[in-house]
């Protein structure tokens, strides 16, 4: 899994812990209440069931399932079609496993870079509708 693939498959890709917990939807729409980059909810670093909740089991340096504990074994998987297709961890040792490991930072920058993008195209669309309308005016 490439970061392409990420980008291509924005809202597509679930997010499960090692213990079958479900822990979000790889999406760059902020709205999406099952977004990781929802502030509400999985994006949320006081939602036990994020990966940005640092104290829990799924997030931090000591979480035993979180993909920040450079010790974890199982870390969270990526889910597509139910298949898992990648794996997310600091921990880039993971030995039994044929999958791709992708860092968590770079995961969660590059939705939220998404969204980022998608918010300034929204607001030139905007911006053209506005000028367009005031030249026929």
């Amino acid at each position: 899994m490439i970061l392409q693939d990420l980008i291509t498959l924005d809202g597509k890709l679930e997010l499960y812990a090692c213990d079958g917990q479900f822990l979000g939807l790889l999406s760059s729409d902020r709205n999406d209440a099952n977004s990781i980059i929802n502030l509400k909810t999985y994006g949320n670093s006081q939602n036990i069931n994020s990966i940005h909740y640092k104290h829990g089991i799924y997030g931090g340096q000591y979480g035993r399932c979180s993909p920040y504990n450079y010790r974890c074994l199982y870390p969270p998987s990526i889910v597509f079609q139910r298949q898992c297709i990648g794996m997310v961890s600091k921990n880039k040792y993971i030995v039994g496993h044929d999958l791709d490991i992708i860092d968590p930072d770079l995961l969660l920058s590059t939705y939220v870079n998404l969204s980022e993008r998608e918010a300034r195209h929204q607001g030139s669309r905007f911006i053209l509708t506005i000028t367009s309308k005031l030249a026929t005016a």
